[in-house]
């Protein structure tokens, strides 16, 4: 089969043509947003590299995009993102005729034209007040997505602005996705305490049914073969993309197929994921590689490690994303081959 049209991608954050969805979770925000009270304002969503968050937040803010009354923007968190949310704001066309009307003058800020008689505002707190102000009486609402927030002087900033919005009551809701380590990182910094209230959605596997119905349908393969290679995938969005590719690409030999995603898996998500682990979160998951029936008192006892020494580790590398814990007292991998790459890896450092 042809490369150019394989519907499967490999690279992180391109939207890829077959996707499966996460329905619930997505219809669940879009809800709690298209309330007319909210509960909550913000979410926060989390998963290990490659678990699709980037098609996550797309999803909602595509589904919002088509409701009359929400105006969409997506933030880029290395920039200065108060201006740049004003400037998004000023080129929807509707928008700006609104706040021209409203006597917004914004070319402080080199956004918009200069409103005659009227002086620039030059605070930019202040001037997007005056914009939500405008957009409140127009019954419309805000939703601001962020990808791959951390714990930057710019995400600070604009965290603690938002904050002064959420509590005057101004329509702008706010979606960021993120490790969950930076998650936290930006959640106890300073001034950051509203967002430790804030909800956090943490990205399920992905429906095996569905995978398997989509290899079917769009890899022509049998029911059988379909199956075995969604549960190769555990769920794993990136592996759902690497294994659908290259079986595209091979299908006449699912062996190799499976050995190319795996070493690709290896290269472009897990060395990074790898790299990103302490030492000794390193040796917990290499303990945790070399029990294949996930029992935690035999990772212990490889270890040495008391349960209240162990049990830091294994908190920090469930939220990872790495580790699941299916039934009480067992681990397993959430990520296809990992297990095999950690003692692979470990072998190597150790050479």
């Amino acid at each position: 089969m042809n490369a150019m049209n394989n519907p499967y991608t490999l690279v992180f954050g391109q939207p890829p043509i077959e996707i499966i969805h996460r329905t619930a979770q997505v219809e669940r925000i879009v809800s709690e947003f298209n309330s007319p009270r909210p509960a909550n304002y913000i979410n926060l969503i989390t998963g290990v590299r490659g678990s699709g968050k980037t098609v996550f937040i797309t999803q909602i803010a595509d589904t919002l995009k088509t409701k009359d009354n929400w105006i969409v923007v997506n933030l880029n968190p290395q920039r200065d993102m108060l201006v740049s949310l004003a400037a998004k704001l000023d080129s929807d066309k509707s928008l700006h005729k609104l706040f021209s009307e409203a006597q917004i003058n914004l070319q402080a800020f080199g956004i918009g034209l200069s409103i005659k008689g009227v002086p620039p505002i030059s605070d930019i707190e202040e001037a997007l007040k005056k914009m939500l102000e405008s957009i409140k009486k127009q019954k419309k609402r805000v939703l601001v997505t962020i990808d791959e927030a951390t714990n930057s002087k710019e995400m600070r900033i604009f965290a603690s602005t938002y904050q002064i919005f959420l509590r005057e009551r101004l329509p702008i809701f706010l979606i960021m996705t993120g490790l969950h380590k930076e998650i936290d990182r930006l959640r106890n910094a300073r001034g950051m305490t509203f967002l430790e209230r804030a909800p956090r959605t943490v990205l399920l596997p992905l429906n095996q049914n569905q995978i398997i119905e989509n290899y079917m349908h769009t890899l022509q393969v049998s029911q059988a073969e379909a199956s075995i290679l969604a549960q190769q995938t555990k769920g794993y969005s990136f592996a759902f993309q690497t294994i659908g590719y290259f079986v595209y690409e091979n299908r006449d030999n699912l062996s190799k197929a499976l050995d190319d995603a795996k070493e690709y898996l290896y290269i472009f998500a897990y060395e990074k994921i790898w790299s990103e682990l302490s030492a000794r979160d390193k040796q917990v998951t290499l303990a945790a590689a070399k029990v294949p029936s996930g029992e935690i008192i035999k990772m212990r006892n490889i270890l040495g490690y008391s349960s209240n020494q162990f049990n830091p580790y294994r908190d920090r590398l469930l939220k990872a994303g790495i580790l699941v814990s299916p039934r009480n007292g067992i681990l397993k991998f959430a990520l296809p081959w990992f297990d095999e790459y950690a003692i692979t890896r470990s072998e190597q450092e150790e050479y």
